[in-house]
């Protein structure tokens, strides 16, 4: 009976999970590489946003504009901004519609740093214009803009690329011979040699140089569309953490309105900051509704950043300005470590600039190994099935015969 099972089954799931991911992990990969220059391809399409074109000495501080805005605008409710933005650019803050309000088509307002007075505004929704082409972006790569089941189909495509890379890189293994001498030329490329076999050394090349970025970004891949599902539960029953608030229910899901000020928060911050005698700096302002609570991030530079295991949070309550919470991933459990040390992995932050670039080659790199997968598979693909026919033919011929 004519055997139909492949040569070789390692060889035929990376195949076949490659061409099954092809086109959904090359969208991936061209938008993530897009997302690592997010801030500064934002900066350039809304220029007229972003950009101050005012005197840099007649600035305030970034807390005195919001609070001019605030006031000018009761109904609105300020839930996030910036305490040291770039002194050529506007203040960014996130609003929302106060309880028992009307709703309003924006989410985002910009402020002069000298007035307070607004700029411009917008949605952060997904859209086709330049003031939403960041968040369209963004929502297509961790969801093909889906919703749930988009973001759980992306999960099992991480996973297949996951499996993929590494029986990838077990294919580029010697079957004999001395291993290193004759592994060693997987790992090269040359121009003289065929199209088709440029194609190969590129696709294997690539794989093999970039292997272990490739993997730290399909493992995140996966923890990060299975976070609540999978990863999250995993590392708590690792190590459960010290301090815990957001896992109880939301007490406020109407909204609450603050009692204090953001400046009273930020003072009730800088105490804080004192007497835990951290040396981070106060970095964005926060303000939680369900939760009526402020927040205040800290980082080493006072830029908000995901550097290591990322910011540093502090929680006062809105009312009270009691001290209610601190997430802070550098003395809790390991278990908030791992949760927090995804992300900044993910998007390459974690390392700062040089680690973001890393990211954003390897992004670049696996689109590429999609393409050049593509290509090789093919162009093998007619030679092969001749092969497969032959064989198959021979073997019914035996049959007959025996």
């Amino acid at each position: 009976m004519a055997s139909i099972l492949p040569s070789n089954p390692w060889l035929f799931l990376h195949r076949w999970l490659g061409i099954l991911m092809a086109v959904f992990l090359f969208l991936a990969a061209v938008t993530g590489s897009l997302l690592t220059v997010r801030e500064s391809l934002d900066h350039w399409v809304n220029a007229d946003l972003f950009e101050y074109g005012g005197d840099a000495s007649a600035r305030l501080e970034s807390i005195e504009a919001v609070s001019l805005f605030q006031a000018d605008n009761p109904e609105l409710q300020v839930t996030e901004f910036p305490l040291n933005p770039k002194p050529a650019q506007n203040i960014p803050v996130k609003v929302m519609a106060k309880p028992g309000t009307e709703s309003v088509a924006y989410d985002e307002v910009f402020l002069d740093p000298a007035t307070g007075a607004r700029v411009g505004e917008r949605s952060t929704d997904p859209g086709l214009s330049g003031r939403q082409i960041i968040p369209l972006i963004l929502g297509f790569h961790e969801k093909l803009l889906l919703g749930d089941a988009g973001r759980i189909f992306l999960g099992f495509i991480a996973i297949g690329w996951l499996v993929s890379s590494i029986i990838g890189l077990y294919l580029t293994f010697p079957k004999r011979g001395p291993f290193f001498a004759k592994w060693r030329a997987a790992w090269t490329y040359s121009p003289k040699r065929s199209f088709a076999r440029q194609m190969l050394d590129i696709h294997r090349a690539s794989g093999l140089w970039l292997f272990a970025f490739v993997v730290i970004l399909a493992f995140t891949s996966v923890a990060l569309n299975f976070f609540f599902e999978f990863w999250a539960p995993l590392a708590e029953t690792i190590a459960p953490l010290e301090k815990s608030l957001f896992d109880q229910p939301i007490p406020y899901p109407e909204g609450a309105v603050p009692d204090l000020s953001f400046e009273e928060a930020l003072a009730l911050a800088q105490a804080q900051v004192a007497e835990a005698g951290v040396s981070w700096q106060p970095a964005t302002m926060l303000y939680d509704p369900d939760w009526n609570l402020y927040g205040v991030t800290l980082t080493d530079n006072g830029v908000l950043n995901y550097k290591a295991l990322g910011p540093i949070y502090y929680h006062f309550d809105a009312a009270t300005g009691a001290y209610v919470h601190e997430v802070n991933p550098y003395n809790d459990s390991a278990g908030l470590a791992m949760m927090r040390a995804v992300y900044p992995l993910h998007s390459g932050e974690i390392g700062g600039g040089f680690t973001v670039f890393i990211i954003f080659l390897t992004g670049l790199a696996t689109a590429e190994m999609c393409v050049t997968g593509l290509w090789v598979w093919l162009k093998k693909r007619g030679p092969r099935i001749a092969a497969r026919k032959k064989k198959q033919a021979a073997l019914r011929s035996a049959d007959r015969q025996s």
